[in-house]
């Protein structure tokens, strides 16, 4: 195995250490918060929820199970029952691949020029393509321009979910058994990309089987290189404390656990030759039966003191099978996995009445359905528990959902371009043959790759969630780690990033450089104002303006404040005028009369703490 070179990539903000370094912090206060809002929950039933099921229970649903709410989610569950929506919401995706919409970036001529190798034509996919084997400088499996495109795949296929539960499990996976795949290069991560996709509906213990054997954590901890003589423990201690049983005091297996896992999964590897300089996908995962340790292993009590009797040759392999099965023959095993479920879908801080009322009793959910997380989800997202009024609009948004959220609810990829060329600002809508527009011509193939690869990618990892770059092996701390959770995805300089994307609405997203000018993305304002009930009232507009984006409703004074920035020198029946015209006839003048205000206050509404809850 020859692993010429890793790609490059900064390393992930640290959250924990930026949170405890901001000044005048008081974290006995943040942790009272914490754990007074789960201490107010007054209903502890599993029992399928009853109650009303009017839009403030479609909306805390979606918010949980969508990556970014956005109004045609809500339209989707409009006039749905709960059983009804949560069959929606719990019915998968479809997968396919990554296409080459870097074309603008590097042509075919500069492609074979840097790497010695043919690319595939604009629109078509790459990743089952032999990637170049030679000495360049420049390693093709390691190119910007396929990584932008891979991100931009996963961001775009995110930003256009249907309204399933599907994405938001594939980033729940993503975190609780993180790889930063990208280190092995293009095929690798789309391997692992493709193997939490497909798993977020079927067994979770075939999934950790399977995972055991993926190229990118057989690199990430180090199996790949363990051998009989010293075999390396690393996955062997996570595969337990982070992956199946979790850590002490709950699950109490030992030292001698650990490194007899270790020594049963010894003999597992991968060649990165053929993994990236053959055609197609295979991990090109084998076993060397003579790197294996072929005694028996014993485990401790916790495992019931079971043994793997040692096997040699291709019988070697069976012992992974045992230690997957040992693993989830322990009552430990449910539970930890939805504490983690819980934990990421209703709230972080668990109670003993949670333990005890909720994730013991789905813990058996989990074992009768084959180690199902959906069919856990479906018990729980639908109980009376998860619709308690102590729940909703109680958990930080992550950065995907924060952004998310915003590049959906404006439906971004509809809009159209401007550009400023340092005295007017020209508007594709009304001057299609500006130079601007007619340098580089924009679908949604060649847009994906500026939005979803660069812009999006980027706010998110200064943000500090930067997709498949995790911390370490846990995975993001705001999903897990007590006694602060969520309220780690704000600091100091994570709200100063969150602050600059809300500028996207009223600046527009930047996508490329024009005679060192910028070229922005701005998002349609007739479109958005059509898909209100009645824009033209500005009470029922500010109304169903104000529960569409926040998670809990604005106070009076703020309430005051979004009103005047809205209405500024016009007042609510000329409101009317304004938005009628505009909608009548969506000339340059008309727009120029309300843009500015949708800018200015799009942008207090994003910064608002009710906002950033869901």
């Amino acid at each position: 195995m020859n692993k010429k070179k890793k790609i490059n990539s900064d390393p992930p903000i640290d959250l924990v250490a930026d949170f405890y370094s901001q000044k005048k912090l008081n974290v006995d206060e943040i942790v009272r918060v914490k754990k007074a809002s789960i201490q107010a929950v007054v209903n502890y039933s599993l029992a399928p929820y009853s109650g009303s099921f009017g839009f403030e229970q479609r909306k805390h649903l979606l918010n949980r199970t969508m990556v970014g709410l956005c109004k045609r989610h809500l339209d989707d569950v409009e006039n749905l029952d709960l059983q009804q929506s949560l069959n929606l919401i719990l019915t998968p995706e479809l997968f396919d691949e990554p296409v080459n919409n870097y074309y603008h970036q590097l042509s075919a001529s500069d492609y074979k020029d840097l790497y010695s190798s043919d690319d595939v034509f604009p629109g078509q996919p790459f990743i089952n393509r032999a990637y170049a084997d030679n000495d360049s400088e420049e390693l093709e499996q390691f190119g910007h321009e396929r990584y932008t495109a891979m991100i931009s795949w996963i961001n775009q296929r995110i930003y256009n979910q249907d309204t399933s539960i599907h994405w938001k499990l594939f980033v729940f996976l993503h975190n609780l058994v993180p790889t930063r795949s990208f280190e092995l290069g293009h095929k690798a991560a789309f391997l692992y990309i493709k193997l939490l996709f497909e798993s977020c509906f079927r067994s979770y213990k075939d999934f950790i089987y399977d995972i055991t054997l993926d190229p990118s954590m057989l690199d990430f901890l180090n199996l790949a290189l363990s051998q009989k003589d010293t075999p390396d423990e690393n996955y062997a201690r996570e595969v337990q404390e982070l992956f199946t049983v979790g850590k002490r005091p709950f699950a109490k297996f030992t030292e001698k656990d650990v490194r007899e896992i270790a020594r049963a999964l010894v003999g597992w590897t991968y060649d990165y030759e053929k993994l990236v300089f053959s055609e197609g996908t295979d991990p090109h995962v084998f076993f060397e039966d003579y790197n294996h340790d072929t005694g028996d292993k014993e485990f401790s009590s916790f495992y019931n003191n079971h043994t793997i009797s040692g096997k040699s040759g291709d019988d070697g392999q069976q012992e992974l099978q045992e230690v997957v099965d040992m693993l989830f023959n322990t009552e430990e095993s449910g539970i930890y996995l939805c504490r983690r479920l819980y934990q990421f879908f209703v709230y972080p801080v668990l109670t003993p009445e949670i333990e005890s009322q909720i994730i013991a009793p789905l813990a058996q959910v989990f074992k009768d359905n084959d180690h199902s997380l959906v069919a856990v989800l479906r018990v729980l997202l639908g109980s009376e528990h998860f619709f308690d009024a102590a729940i909703p609009n109680s958990i930080i948004k992550s950065p995907l959902d924060y952004n998310m959220g915003m590049l959906k609810e404006l439906e971004i990829t509809s809009g159209y371009r401007t550009h400023w060329d340092g005295n007017e600002l020209h508007y594709e809508q009304f001057n299609p043959n500006h130079p601007a527009f007619l340098e580089q011509e924009i679908d949604q193939t060649t847009l994906a790759y500026n939005l979803f690869g660069e812009n999006l990618h980027w706010s998110n990892y200064d943000q500090g969630m930067q997709l498949f770059t995790p911390p370490n092996v846990s995975g993001w701390p705001a999903f897990y780690q007590e006694p602060v959770y969520d309220m780690f995805w704000i600091n100091s300089s994570t709200i100063k990033s969150r602050k600059q994307a809300a500028h996207w609405f009223r600046w527009g997203l930047w996508l490329y450089s024009y005679e060192d000018e910028g070229v922005n993305l701005k998002y349609n304002l007739h479109n958005y104002l059509s898909t209100y009930r009645n824009p033209a009232n500005f009470e029922d507009f500010f109304n169903e303006f104000n529960v569409r984006l926040c998670g809990a409703p604005v106070d009076s004074s703020t309430y005051e404040m979004l009103k005047n920035e809205l209405l500024g020198n016009i007042n609510e029946m000329h409101w009317g005028e304004y938005i009628n015209a505009f909608l009548d006839d969506p000339s340059k003048e008309n727009l120029s009369s309300i843009q500015w205000r949708f800018d200015n206050v799009l942008f207090q509404f994003f910064e608002l703490s009710v906002y950033h809850i869901h």
